[in-house]
């Protein structure tokens, strides 16, 4: 299984507000050619410091969650 929009994925980067939190997968850039360093967008149900509830990550920061 891959990550894929409406996925829910577990955060692995520690100097996150979300750290270990749950999230739901907002896009995910697959463009080949794209140069984005964080191409995930991930949406939380709390609110960080700033007072948003999204943030994006690489794929190698996420861990897909059984939906089950």
């Amino acid at each position: 299984m891959s990550i894929k929009r409406n996925s829910k994925v577990r955060i692995l980067r520690k100097e996150s507000y979300w750290f270990n939190q749950i999230g739901t997968v907002a896009t995910v850039d697959e463009n080949v050619n794209s140069v984005i360093r964080y191409p995930v967008v991930v949406r939380f149900q709390s609110v960080n410091y700033a007072g948003t509830n999204t943030n994006n990550f690489k794929l190698e920061e996420l861990k897909l969650v059984d939906s089950n």
